[in-house]
């Protein structure tokens, strides 16, 4: 391999705050927010049926959305670190999120990263309920449903492939990837499968290991 190519996760991972759980709780219905995550969790519903019903309840103007976005979303220290080491040492930086990009691309335009290379799901704020319209619907060979594993495959395209991430949706593209940092879910399901992974806190700590 020659090259590196760098795939992190925007929610909960660039940001403190998960901003899918937060807008499904705050704008959204907080009862199927509970079930289908429950859902989600027992194996019973995909990502992608979980997405779609957190949000069919979710009706507030997309602009007051975003403005909520503004005031409370966080990004994690260091993270403008990664990005500059990445543009010094010519690796590609690719954001690959199950978010949604009239969501992520405000927070990213505020922090004055909004030329990032971004990769994500996209929402239709319909008044009656918002629609989500997803990045793809092509089902993954190893885990079964739509995921981020083929993606960070063709964004490597051969070169060193580091996934940055926290959840469920990093689950599948984490075991491909040559090198992982993990926190939260993703650090324990890494754990249980006995998948090498290095924990973080911050962007920081990223930031130094890979200038190592």
């Amino acid at each position: 391999m020659s090259g590196r190519t760098i795939v992190v996760d925007f929610d909960g991972t660039i940001t403190e705050q998960d901003l899918l759980d937060e807008i499904a709780l705050t704008f959204g219905d907080e009862d199927v927010y509970r079930e289908v995550d429950e859902g989600l969790d027992e194996s019973r519903l995909t990502l992608h049926e979980v997405l779609r019903r957190e949000f069919e309840p979710v009706r507030a103007p997309l602009p007051e959305v975003q403005r909520w976005v503004l005031e409370n979303v966080r990004v994690r220290p260091g993270f403008r670190d990664v990005v500059e080491l990445a543009r010094k040492r010519g690796w590609r930086f690719v954001i690959v999120s199950s978010g949604f990009r009239e969501l992520i691309q405000p927070v990213l335009d505020r922090e004055g990263l909004g030329d990032l290379e971004l990769l994500s799901n996209s929402v239709d704020p319909d008044p009656s309920g918002w629609k989500v319209a997803f990045r793809t619907e092509a089902v993954c060979e190893s885990c079964g449903e739509p995921c981020k594993r083929s993606t960070a495959a063709a964004l490597a395209d051969g070169t060193e492939l580091v996934y940055v991430g926290d959840g469920y949706s990093d689950r599948c593209a984490a075991e491909l990837a040559d090198l992982v940092f993990a926190r939260r879910g993703l650090a324990r399901y890494l754990t249980e499968r006995g998948v090498p992974f290095e924990p973080f806190d911050d962007f920081r700590s990223v930031a130094r290991r890979l200038a190592s």
